[in-house]
């Protein structure tokens, strides 16, 4: 919606006093909603009267940057109305909605017409900021248009894109599932990071080490084997007795604790850091031949599946492919996109030590983003089966997680204070009964497909087996299935 697009390039505006303020005075958390909540704003800058200073100029912005906000749904009917009315638009005729540079929007209009409404419209990719550059960028002195002093400030931000997929009418496009993958394939375009960051829409980032905290987990020793790191869910707004069970101490603090000792906690579908290769298919690097179950039938391999950085794998039959030989799968598995096959050898083996070139959003590199994106990419494919978030169940979270770890991937758990990442929970009983029967829906869906756990692969963890059938057949989701929907209908 041109709703989104206009709120994300306020956003983008504000974040360029919001940000350096924040690593200018170390500000925590860096949520400025959260920030301005706080009854006390402990310092950690060098000059108190400099922070009171800052601290009220930015104040004045986000206030009036929220004033924006509440006023862009009204901003863009008059805009609309106004553009509609000089063109001289007779009854009946479709009345588009208008972008603040007088072109149409491409996505969903105020008033919907055909191939401009819900579930039928074109694929959008706008760059917002572009990818900064590697070396450090300070911010200008103090002056009478800009009070505040970033001239030792770091002011770089990082690439923000709006991206909307194509859907039309006929093509199931798969709810998170699908827009999970298609924005895989487009931030690997666009920018090809080898970690992805997943968050529902109803979370913010709480902690700013949050990421490299992650990180750490992916770059340690024998690190090369994790997945994905999953941080526990935490809420706000939920009253003191959480009489509603939102912040589900037993399961993020006590079962997802515990799966770490094994081979590591379960994806629940947000505050996870992904691996990127491990959504295109790739098997881990090293890994038991027989799986914890029969270890005697092999051991560790020795060496890593890929001799060099974005080369085809060491086999012979392998260089004979060509340039795509190092992909798990068929090359026609991961779509037509060559621009794309080409970002998996430098997702596969990213350098720590050589900073990748800064990518610089150019018309065709948008044009290939949309391409990616496009309603019937993913027709023949392996997306939603062997690569990326898999479809077929509402709880396409927990499958995803399964298939990873069946291959032989770990994951980890990661607690840390402040905490990472901060959600909304339901604030009554009938929404909470209704999370609660979607997860159970979509648990019993996985027991009754081929991901079932009890014929996952030798390289499953007899222990993590066990978690998995217990998430799919357990008692809790099981009984959830019947007795709360009876008890809603009462």
């Amino acid at each position: 919606m041109l709703l989104t697009y206009e709120a994300m390039a306020e956003a983008a505006k504000f974040a360029t006093v919001w940000v350096p303020f924040c690593r200018k005075h170390g500000i925590e958390p860096r949520g400025p909603e959260s920030y301005f909540e706080l009854k006390s704003h402990p310092y950690m800058g060098r000059s108190q009267e400099d922070f009171v200073n800052d601290r009220r100029r930015v104040r004045r912005d986000y206030d009036e940057f929220k004033a924006r906000i509440n006023g862009l749904e009204n901003d863009i009917r008059q805009r609309s109305d106004a553009y509609n009315a000089a063109r001289g638009l007779k009854d009946g005729e479709p009345r588009a909605t208008w972008m603040a540079d007088g072109t149409q929007w491409e996505g969903t209009w105020v008033e919907p017409s055909e191939n401009h409404r819900k579930g039928d419209h074109a694929g959008i990719v706008l760059v917002l900021l572009n990818h900064p550059s590697h070396s450090r960028q300070l911010g200008p002195p103090a002056s009478a248009d800009n009070p505040l002093d970033l001239s030792m400030v770091d002011v770089r931000l990082p690439m923000l894109v709006y991206v909307s997929r194509e859907k039309r009418p006929g093509h199931n496009h798969q709810k998170k599932a699908g827009a999970m993958n298609a924005l895989t394939r487009c931030s690997a375009v666009l920018s090809n990071s080898p970690f992805i960051l997943n968050l529902d829409c109803d979370h913010y980032i709480n902690n700013s080490q949050a990421l490299r905290a992650g990180i750490c987990f992916m770059l340690g020793r024998d690190s090369d084997t994790v997945a994905f790191v999953q941080f526990p869910q935490r809420f706000e707004g939920v009253d003191p007795t959480d009489l509603y069970a939102n912040h589900n101490r037993i399961f993020f603090d006590g079962t997802l604790r515990a799966l770490d000792g094994m081979q590591g906690p379960i994806y629940v579908g947000t505050g996870c850091l992904f691996r990127r290769i491990t959504l295109y298919g790739f098997d881990p690097p090293r890994i038991n031949v027989g799986g914890p179950c029969f270890p005697s039938l092999g051991g560790m391999f020795a060496k890593t599946k890929y001799e060099k950085p974005g080369l085809e794998l060491t086999t012979k039959a392998a260089v004979a492919k060509g340039k795509h030989g190092f992909l798990p799968m068929p090359k026609k598995s991961y779509g037509k996109s060559d621009a794309f096959a080409d970002t998996i050898p430098m997702a596969s083996h990213p350098s720590p030590f050589a900073a990748a070139a800064a990518v610089v959003a150019e018309e065709a590199t948008i044009a290939e983003a949309v391409a990616v994106c496009a309603a019937a990419y993913e027709k023949k494919t392996g997306w939603g089966s062997d690569i990326g978030w898999v479809y077929g169940t509402v709880t396409e979270d927990v499958v995803t997680g399964y298939r990873m770890h069946i291959k032989g991937w770990r994951s980890r758990y990661c607690s840390i204070y402040p905490h990472a990442f901060i959600g909304t929970a339901p604030i009554n009983l009938t929404e909470r009964l209704f999370q609660v029967l979607r997860w159970s829906t979509g648990s019993l869906e996985i027991f009754f497909s081929r991901n079932n756990p009890l014929f996952g692969s030798t390289f499953l963890h007899p222990l993590q087996r066990v978690a998995y059938i217990n998430i799919t057949t357990g008692p809790p989701p099981c009984s959830t299935c019947t007795w709360p929907s009876c008890w809603a209908r009462c």
